[in-house]
């Protein structure tokens, strides 16, 4: 134990988990099992979590599982207490309740002993705001603000099928150390709907969304950033101080054509440091002078990639609507159009003008498709 009063981050986390331990799994576990929902509960870096939870997995306190989240569509990784775990928090909480604490609340002494914590709002409340600390302090009074999301340039999601592998790794990024990851794509492969649908997950981070436009400044976005980031953060009073946020995530989608004053600001973000993360939507085909980062930032671990293909057979399938697709027709189609949910949604709508004017396919290949997408089996 650490001094009186006192808890180092992986028994604050083990306790937080603690808190969640079940004799029987459930269907679905809490967000909070979440490294996202350990960070924000306990107080720490997103970053920090999986060094925490690395050696309590290593020391058999903490299982590191694959399971239903509520709230959320897909499997993700959580965290559940072991036996082992939960006698040692046991042990560490008994500890606790002999221990002195500087405690802030309305009606309450300034030092309190755990027990007399316990005792005011009960076990169950009094694990959760120990684990909690913050500076060595316990605040009984404190409310945890819902995250601000500001999404208004996001575009609605629609037509999500598959994804899996990009979306784990999409996790990934978000619990390294790595500052940016950039995903790209080629136009009508779903670079946008994939971070759209990956923004979904998270739920605990404050999330800003700027969709790029040719006529951005960067004096545009840094007053974006800088305005958003002073709605999270008193403190926030410029870009450096935004991009030093914790569990900030901000998107900055259709990256393509910009001025080179946007380049270098970009630039400045790979650079800067802090906890906050960015996600880029860009393209395969974007101009090499319009480059942001160098190989020395992804060797770094600085900036990570993610390059998305076309959608497996699968997914295209659903996309297509026609779940009994003769085997062949729908081989022929993924030949043809490489799985791109761009083409499949308009071939599913029967839009033929939209094929002709969005896509290189010839009148003949566009009613060849066509025909092929309503072939039975």
């Amino acid at each position: 134990m650490p001094e009186d009063g006192q808890l180092n981050v992986n028994d604050r986390v083990l306790l937080h988990l603690f808190r969640f331990a079940t004799d029987i799994a459930p269907e679905e576990y809490p967000p909070e099992s979440t490294q996202a929902g350990i960070a924000v509960a306990v107080g720490i870096s997103r970053t920090h979590v999986p060094r925490a939870v690395k050696g309590l997995v290593k020391d058999g306190l903490v299982s590191e599982i694959t399971a239903r989240v509520r709230g959320h569509e897909r499997r993700m990784n959580v965290y559940v207490v072991t036996a082992e775990g939960i006698a040692t928090s046991e042990r560490l909480w008994q500890d606790a309740l002999e221990s002195s604490y500087d405690v802030t609340g309305e009606g309450v002494p300034p030092r309190m002993q755990g027990r007399d914590i316990e005792k005011l709002i009960g076990k169950k409340r009094a694990v959760a705001v120990v684990s909690q600390m913050r500076d060595g302090v316990v605040r009984l009074d404190e409310n945890r603000r819902a995250p601000i999301r500001d999404m208004r340039e996001a575009p609605p999601l629609e037509h999500f099928y598959g994804r899996e592998p990009e979306l784990r790794a999409m996790d990934a990024f978000m619990d390294s150390d790595a500052k940016m990851l950039v995903v790209l794509g080629n136009k009508g492969y779903g670079t946008t709907t994939l971070i759209r649908k990956f923004i979904e997950s998270q739920d605990e981070e404050d999330v800003l969304w700027v969709s790029l436009r040719p006529n951005h400044s960067s004096k545009d976005l840094e007053q974006r950033l800088t305005e958003f980031g002073k709605k999270v953060s008193k403190q926030a009073d410029g870009l450096k101080d935004v991009m030093g946020i914790e569990n900030l995530l901000i998107v900055l989608d259709d990256y393509y054509t910009v001025t080179e004053d946007v380049v270098e600001f970009f630039t400045r973000l790979v650079e800067s440091g802090g906890g906050a993360k960015i996600i880029v939507g860009t393209r395969q085909e974007t101009p090499a002078y319009n480059r942001f980062y160098q190989r020395k930032h992804l060797e770094a671990g600085i900036v990570s990639e993610l390059a998305i293909k076309g959608l497996d057979e699968t997914s295209s399938m659903k996309l297509l609507g026609n779940d009994k697709i003769e085997k062949d027709a729908l081989r022929r189609i993924m030949m043809i159009t490489h799985g791109q949910p761009s083409v499949l949604r308009m071939l599913k709508e029967n839009d033929y003008n939209g094929l002709k004017e969005g896509t290189v396919f010839t009148p003949e290949e566009i009613r060849y498709l066509l025909f092929l997408k309503d072939k039975p089996q």
